[in-house]
């Protein structure tokens, strides 16, 4: 059986790291991928970061998402420590862009908010990693 090596998993990841542009209607959205190695230091061993940089009505909006990845020798149950403390820590945030549409002007400002959030964690093989 396969050994489960948080080195093995980055090296994988590193296969999806790029940026593409998709065109949908009018808008104009370039999508990227970097993988984050993070095991020698942090929980969970990686991150996949989800960019996407939006252009709408002439403006740029970001959408940051980071999706855990952990390596665990037998199960999902395993993993679920490693989720609380990726949770917890807070050190990577999503970033989620709102539009605010008013009379006249232009303004940014940045606020912390906590927000439900869903994980659907999914299990498979370490075997996969080597397929496309």
């Amino acid at each position: 059986m396969p050994e489960v090596r948080e080195e093995e998993i980055y090296k994988a990841l590193l296969k999806f790291k790029g940026e593409g542009k998709i065109v949908i209607g009018e808008a104009e959205a370039l999508l990227s991928l970097t993988p984050q190695d993070t095991h020698k230091h942090d929980r969970p061993d990686s991150i996949l970061w989800l960019d996407i940089l939006l252009r709408l009505f002439g403006q740029e909006f970001k959408l940051r998402i980071p999706i855990p990845i952990e390596g665990e020798k037998n199960s999902i149950d395993e993993a679920m420590e490693d989720l609380d403390e990726f949770v917890k820590r807070r050190r990577y945030p999503a970033e989620i862009p709102m539009l605010v549409i008013t009379e006249a002007g232009y303004a940014k400002r940045e606020e912390h908010r906590d927000f439900p959030t869903k994980f659907i964690m999914t299990q498979f093989p370490v075997r996969r990693l080597k397929e496309k």
